[in-house]
């Protein structure tokens, strides 16, 4: 992620966002304040106006700044988009093999894609970098708290939410929001699946994605390393 880019999303956001949320408070304040008597007029309809538009600039300007500071909408990924190691036959340079932490994820962008290597020995795994279940990064965020959990029984774990992937499969092997997880991680899991669930719950037309309390299975990138560097197969241009 650019710094410049980063700093432009911040600003945009900061600007944009302080506007939004002022819209939303001040139909909160139309909403609770009296309307005028002698005139007859009613602040009720005023207020609510506000703050559908307050909320809904808000929500198109974290659509517009999130590609800016590196982030995803944290909605969930179809496995129906998931490509067949088949059809992967361009293989490309993606880093030295000493680069990558042994059994310890680490995310790389190759060619644009954002990947997740998985460093066994000499062995090599690779799949989508954005869990399927909230799109957020399984290699964690780099010199925060959350970061990439190391591979066990053969599994990646999700650090945001607590799903486990097969590292050869990418096949979802335990669900986010595990009792296990919430336990351990009361924000991240006791907190946040109560949200989640609570986000989820309502009807939406189709057409309007909405988060999910399921992941699903990953895409997988076949690996090989020759003369020390990994080479990761993509789909072909």
């Amino acid at each position: 992620m650019s710094p410049m880019l980063a700093f432009l999303g911040l600003s945009i956001m900061g600007t944009w966002g302080a506007a939004s949320i002022a819209l939303v408070i001040g139909g909160i304040i139309l909403l609770v304040a009296p309307g005028d008597i002698s005139t007859n007029s009613g602040s009720t309809l005023p207020g609510i106006v506000l703050i559908v538009i307050g909320a809904l600039s808000l929500a198109v300007a974290q659509l517009v700044t999130a590609p800016l500071l590196g982030l995803d909408p944290p909605l969930p990924l179809s496995a129906k988009k998931i490509i067949p190691v088949g059809k992967l036959t361009r293989w490309v340079k993606a880093v030295p093999l000493r680069e990558l932490p042994d059994g310890t994820p680490k995310e790389l962008r190759v060619r644009g894609k954002r990947i997740l290597f998985i460093r066994q020995g000499d062995n090599v795994s690779a799949m989508g970098a954005l869990c399927s279940h909230a799109r957020l990064p399984l290699g964690g965020f780099p010199g925060s708290p959350i970061k990439a959990e190391p591979v066990r029984d053969g599994c990646v774990m999700c650090p945001f939410h607590g799903a486990r992937f097969e590292v050869d499969s990418g096949q979802v092997v335990r669900q986010p929001f595990d009792s296990q997880f919430n336990q351990a991680h009361p924000f991240l899991g006791g907190l946040q699946s109560k949200i989640f669930r609570l986000l989820s719950a309502p009807p939406m037309p189709p057409m309007v994605p909405k988060p999910s309390m399921k992941a699903e299975d990953m895409q997988t990138y076949p690996c090989k390393v020759e003369n020390g560097e990994v080479m990761v197969a993509l789909p072909p241009k």
